[in-house]
């Protein structure tokens, strides 16, 4: 099987999401490089794995962000306060990070020449709905301002081929099988 991609850039790569994600690319042989502002360490990733780069740093910080992709085939943007709760603590902080810092990370990503760039979105953004199966046309009707940016991020990356979303919901588990490679 011939591989689109080599390089794979993951901003919150050590977070919650990202830290089950990055080994699973290493396993499969892409060279990774973790860019994250590590508020919760690195202690989940495989440090001393050769395919893998760290890079402690912050999204907010464009010149850097920019400096980091440059090289890289695939952008996975997984870095974010993530949850209501965590918003709400600080919504300016907040709101710099999850909305402010997104748009100058996808034109970093668009002038380093990345042939793909992944935002994980959020089901919240649909609020809540008494229909019975909420499908990806359903109305953006978000409830707080975590899943308002999160809704207003989504058309950033563009709609052409190179962007792909995912409205993640629930919790994250183990799977027998990985999509990575699909």
């Amino acid at each position: 099987m011939t591989r689109v991609f080599e390089r794979i850039f993951v901003t919150g790569g050590a977070g919650y999401c990202g830290s089950r994600l990055v080994p699973q690319l290493l396993a499969h042989g892409y060279k990774v490089t973790v860019y994250d502002i590590l508020y919760f360490g690195d202690h989940f990733l495989p440090k001393s794995h050769p395919q893998l780069q760290m890079i402690e740093g912050d999204i907010r910080d464009t010149a850097k962000v920019a400096a980091a992709v440059a090289g890289h085939d695939a952008f996975v943007s997984l870095a974010c306060i993530s949850n209501d709760a965590s918003f709400e603590l600080d919504e300016r902080l907040s709101t710099s990070i999850n909305f402010d810092a997104f748009e100058p990370m996808v034109l970093a990503a668009k002038n380093a020449g990345v042939k793909r760039f992944v935002y994980a979105s959020s089901s919240s953004v649909y609020g809540v709905s008494d229909q019975a199966d909420v499908t990806e046309d359903h109305p953006l009707v978000p409830l707080t301002l975590y899943n308002k940016y999160k809704g207003l991020c989504e058309p950033l990356p563009g709609r052409r081929p190179c962007a792909a979303m995912l409205r993640a919901s629930g919790s994250i588990s183990r799977s027998t099988s990985s999509p990575i490679t699909r």
